[in-house]
């Protein structure tokens, strides 16, 4: 007979990103008015958070947004999508 896996509706897979996790990564750089590089924002979240693919996921998913989540030597932070730098001129 097969193996059933149990899931919990309130719990996401071990290793998957939870939504708060970014949250409160997303919440640091924005408030942040300079960079941050992985190691400042690991010794601020729980221990049991991947920053590097919780930025790489925040980057993916500002995309396409007004707003980027960018790295600017070897720091992350939030700009102004390139194609829309003709608004701030």
């Amino acid at each position: 007979m097969p193996k059933l896996k149990v899931v919990v509706p309130d719990e996401e897979p071990a290793g998957e990103l939870r939504a708060e996790e970014l949250r409160l990564l997303e919440a640091m750089l924005f408030a942040s008015a300079e960079p941050l590089d992985e190691k400042s924002l690991a010794e601020r979240l729980p221990q049991n958070i991947d920053v590097h693919a919780a930025l790489l996921r925040l980057e993916e998913d500002y995309a396409t947004r007004g707003v980027n989540l960018v790295r600017i030597g070897g720091k992350w932070t939030f700009r102004t999508a390139t194609d829309l730098s003709w608004l701030l001129s």
